[in-house]
């Protein structure tokens, strides 16, 4: 799935790269980077995630775990 591609209720399957204190952040497949709110999954866990909003002009989402 390519970043244009991206809409929310998609779901795609992405990386969590790292923890931050209010979520943490992914990268989809196709390299798109993402943050998913209040997860306690771990770096280098693999999340499906639903897409609550896309910004097209940062290129990055927001999502919530399937």
């Amino acid at each position: 799935m390519n970043s244009a591609a991206l809409r929310p209720g998609d779901e795609l399957v992405a990386r969590v790269t790292s923890r931050t204190p209010f979520g943490v952040l992914v990268e989809s497949e196709s390299g798109v980077p993402g943050l998913v709110l209040e997860s306690s999954a771990q770096a280098g866990d693999v999340l499906t995630v639903r897409v609550e909003s896309f910004d097209a002009d940062k290129a990055r989402f927001s999502a919530t775990v399937v």
